[in-house]
């Protein structure tokens, strides 16, 4: 469990990044009940002096993200905050060799398999991983990334993606896991992400 210094405004709300404002004031409102001086709730958690400390970080996290400029400044620090700390994922691989099967130990590096090309989708991304002898489940363990959302991005289900700035930490450490340049796949995955983000945007309002 993070200690209340590291748990993000977002999660001090307990909302997610795509939340509108309407959900912010919510979200505000049932966080100051919860940890109110009198709130059993709250005290049953925290101690007093740790009550008093989340109402100080519910405050600050309401007066970020209910102010459309403000949110986008934090935003962009998370961003910031996941590339770097992505490049630290690939400190906890095993060296490439042995993490290939016998049969696969011999095979060219993996980027000699991908035409000369900074574009990256899905079945890329799956072909890197299995080039590099990983299941889904060893790559969630040593990215953190659920391996839900790991399949996602392997099979392009945009819908089921959560918001832009966690698919882009996402990416960027699924690509250093597997050997690829963590910006190029991000930049490149992430122009058919908002290209399929558009499209259904544009299907709902014509709806």
């Amino acid at each position: 469990m993070k200690s209340l210094t590291d748990l993000d405004y977002y999660e001090i709300l307990e909302i997610s990044p795509d939340t509108p404002v309407s959900g912010v004031e919510r979200a505000y409102q049932l966080a100051l009940a919860t940890y109110a001086e009198d709130s059993l709730a709250g005290y049953s958690v925290f101690e007093s002096g740790d009550a008093a400390t989340m109402r100080e970080r519910i405050e600050t996290a309401y007066r970020v993200l209910s102010d459309a400029e403000a949110r986008i400044g934090y935003d962009a620090t998370l961003v910031t905050e996941i590339e770097a700390q992505t490049p630290s994922v690939a400190d906890s691989l095993p060296p490439l060799a042995a993490t290939l099967p016998e049969t696969l130990s011999e095979i060219e590096p993996l980027e000699a398999f991908d035409e000369d090309s900074n574009d990256y989708d899905g079945s890329r991304l799956r072909r890197s991983r299995l080039r590099r002898g990983l299941e889904i489940e060893s790559v969630a363990q040593v990215t953190k990334v659920n391996p839900t959302y790991l399949r996602f991005l392997e099979e392009e289900r945009f819908a089921d993606l959560p918001p832009r700035v966690y698919v882009r930490g996402f990416l960027m450490a699924f690509a250093t896991c597997v050997g690829l340049d963590p910006h190029a796949v991000a930049g490149s995955y992430l122009v058919r992400f908002d290209d399929a983000t558009k499209a259904v945007s544009r299907r709902f309002r014509g709806a």
